[in-house]
């Protein structure tokens, strides 16, 4: 009992929420699979943004650039596996351009679709920390990045598939086999959950670490970081390509669950709607972006069909309430509460030994 009372109790409800999780595809119903799917991959991302926002304290307003970048590379690559796609066709093109020829094979595009989000991060992090620009002008610096990946994604539509997306995908996962097998829509809600698992173990472990602490102590303390002789643009740099690469896991994963992709998934509003996430579920917990988006993506499914063209609406007053009553998130909220009652406890324990 008295190691059950050691575990976080952010981890014992992420691993309650695992459980969960893990029997949706049982109920038979593969719309709530495939939309369970879909959130999950959403999980991977806001694990991502916390280790760059709650853990760094590096409030990116483009994040959602690098889920793009995982999703529009293996999508693409999947669209061109049975020849030119319909968007390429109506875009004038009339064959494959040579730079998505590598995208052919499958796996490489997995594989590109981690690396590739994490090259572009350190190469943008290296010239913004090296730099020394941080606070408000970080923030307009990757709201702007992420403002221009949406220009350029809608106006090469002949390349990306501009506002309409990229078609084709459902074709290319028809054919698509992993050594031989073919997976179904709940082979790869699986493929998620434990993949959303593994993140989740890997980001406790790098919190739990030396890197952790250094970039916690960047976030509370830079100043004094670099009395002590550390380099904080190194250390945010590296966070940054490892954020990046596990948000670009995530738009990866994103893709055969949902069998679309378009820029709605990539650019200013998802960045926006992830920093909600963290905000509602409470971010520096890891778990917290697990509930927050969780919870707003259900609360987005469920008033879209009941208030049509007002659930924005309904939804941001919602959320506006949980973060004014709610000021440290869900998770923070509840971690609050256990100190609160445990430290009650402790006292009247003193009082009674001394009486």
């Amino acid at each position: 009992m008295s190691k059950i009372q050691k575990i976080p109790i952010s981890v014992m409800l992420a691993t309650m929420l695992f459980m969960f999780l893990a029997v949706i595809p049982q109920t038979g119903d593969l719309y709530t699979a495939q939309l369970m799917g879909k959130i999950i991959t959403y999980m991977i991302f806001a694990l991502a943004l916390d280790l760059l926002w709650g853990e760094a304290g590096l409030m990116n307003l483009g994040f959602a650039v690098f889920f793009g970048l995982g999703s529009y590379i293996f999508g693409i690559s999947l669209a061109i596996q049975s020849g030119l796609p319909a968007f390429m066709k109506s875009g004038g093109l009339t064959k494959i351009p040579f730079f998505y020829q590598p995208l052919e094979n499958v796996y490489l595009a997995i594989i590109l679709g981690v690396i590739v989000p994490a090259i572009i991060a350190g190469l943008l992090g290296y010239f913004i920390f090296s730099s020394k620009i941080k606070g408000v002008f970080f923030n307009i610096i990757t709201l702007a990045f992420a403002g221009l990946f949406e220009l350029f994604i809608k106006n090469q539509q002949a390349y990306t598939g501009g506002s309409s997306g990229v078609n084709g995908i459902a074709t290319g996962l028809r054919d698509f086999t992993f050594f031989g097998i073919t997976i179904d829509m709940v082979g790869w809600y699986y493929i998620a959950l434990v993949s959303l698992v593994l993140v989740f173990i890997s980001c406790y472990f790098i919190k739990a670490s030396r890197l952790g602490r250094v970039i916690n102590s960047i976030r509370d303390n830079e100043d004094r970081l670099q009395f002590l002789g550390y380099n904080p643009a190194v250390f945010k740099v590296v966070i940054f390509c490892i954020a990046a690469a596990v948000a670009g896991f995530a738009g990866v994963l994103y893709v055969p669950i949902a069998s679309f992709i378009s820029i709605e998934s990539a650019g200013v509003s998802f960045s926006t709607m992830a920093l909600v996430w963290l905000a509602v579920g409470g971010r520096g917990y890891l778990s917290g972006g697990l509930f927050g988006a969780l919870l707003i993506s259900l609360l987005q499914n469920k008033f879209s069909n009941l208030f049509g063209g007002m659930w924005q609406l309904i939804l941001g007053v919602v959320m506006i309430l949980i973060i004014f009553f709610l000021p440290k998130g869900i998770i923070g909220t509840i971690i609050e509460l256990q100190k609160s009652y445990l430290s009650k406890k402790r006292h009247r324990i003193v009082k009674t030994e001394q009486n």
